[in-house]
């Protein structure tokens, strides 16, 4: 099945402050959808960003009438904390309600993956902000909407090896996340294919606070690489304890799209200048759409918006293209067949069109950012400093 798109393209140039959803009563023909994701606790820093951008983007769908005249998507906002056990408690009390057509959630490669399980079993569609493998696999009723570390990680592999011509590199990772270690891994295994040598392999906690020794044994090493795989406040704070042991200046501080956050800004304030990281949404937006979203988001919440409030905000695009297909009044069996079949959807993150590939992992491109003046730029090939 292919998407019809005719009409659903307009909503994202829609700028400005449009009102919220999250009280308004199921009419007839309304399509109830129900959002879980971790707005506090440990992953609240892309939770948030993502919700705000997603309900923006509905919001702007149910404004413009994208759905139809008497169609709106009508949404519940729920808080899993960063914990299973509550998502799993909240999945299985909006599946329950036969009037919930999609559940939007989960936040982090830690739940996801058994929250997709669940929702196999309990029969409705699942649009999941993880691309963890087990998201992929969890046919025919769970979808990711990000792309795996599979293939984006290794975009910043080549770009180590063949712009910035890396030698000898030293991996940082989360010991107690399955993705945090899958980033790390892919980048290790694509590094060695650019000729890139692995020196070291460390490990910390999450909730680690002190990394003094490890930064000053990597400080100390030849390396001229360093890889983060880990959240945007702790990979912020191992980047400043690095600085703080004597890292070499000219050593380049690579990471993934977990640092595309304003908390790597914030907490590492000028010791993060010049680190490299992945990103799904350049600052601003490529295109009239992008900064026509960039615009909205900044009126509507007062900040700017970034890699995961984009995501969230394409996660709207796909959708509406969805909703658009499954027809008037759609069931869930409906709704997922439509989501199966969405074919180059025009979002504003990435390339610009999303897809799923055959095994169901998600493609739309990938961007490199570098920090510059308290800021995420764009790095263009050469320009390292």
């Amino acid at each position: 099945m292919t998407t019809c798109l005719t009409g659903l393209t307009q909503f994202g140039a829609v700028a400005g402050v449009i009102a919220g959803a999250l009280a308004t009563p199921v009419a007839a023909g309304d399509i109830k959808v129900a959002i879980i994701h971790s707005l506090t606790g440990a992953p609240a820093f892309i939770g948030v960003p993502y919700v705000d951008g997603l309900t923006l983007g509905i919001d702007q769908i149910n404004e413009q009438k994208a759905l139809g005249p008497n169609t709106r998507i009508v949404y519940s906002r729920d808080d899993d904390a960063g914990d299973r056990g509550q998502a799993m408690g909240l999945l299985t009390r909006h599946a329950a309600d036969s009037g919930v057509r999609l559940i939007l959630g989960t936040t982090t490669g830690a739940i996801s993956p058994a929250t997709a399980a669940a929702a196999v079993d309990l029969e409705v569609p699942f649009l999941s902000l993880s691309g963890a493998d087990a998201v992929s696999q969890a046919a025919p009723w769970a979808f990711p909407m990000t792309q795996p570390p599979r293939v984006t990680v290794p975009e910043m592999a080549r770009f180590a090896g063949e712009e910035l011509s890396l030698e000898k590199c030293t991996i940082f990772s989360v010991m107690e996340s399955e993705a945090y270690i899958a980033m790390a891994k892919f980048f290790e295994e694509s590094a060695r294919g650019y000729g890139i040598e692995i020196a070291g392999y460390e490990t910390i906690k999450q909730t680690d606070f002190d990394f003094s020794a490890l930064a000053v044994k990597v400080a100390q090493s030849d390396v001229d690489c360093v890889f983060i795989s880990t959240p945007a406040p702790a990979g912020a704070n191992l980047v400043m304890q690095l600085r703080q042991a004597g890292l070499d200046p000219e050593v380049k501080i690579l990471g993934h799209t977990a640092l595309s956050s304003p908390d790597f800004l914030t907490v590492g304030e000028g010791a993060v200048e010049g680190v490299y990281l992945l990103s799904e949404f350049p600052p601003g937006g490529t295109d009239e759409s992008g900064r026509a979203f960039a615009e909205a988001y900044k009126a509507r919440y007062g900040k700017e918006a970034d890699n995961w409030a984009a995501i969230g905000y394409a996660t709207s695009q796909v959708l509406a293209a969805a909703l658009s297909a499954a027809g008037e009044d759609p069931s869930r069996e409906a709704v997922r067949d439509a989501i199966a079949g969405v074919k180059d959807v025009p979002v504003i993150v990435g390339s610009g069109r999303f897809n799923f590939t055959e095994d169901r992992f998600v493609t739309t491109g990938m961007n490199i950012l570098q920090v510059r003046d308290g800021a995420f730029a764009s790095a263009v090939s050469g320009d390292a400093e």
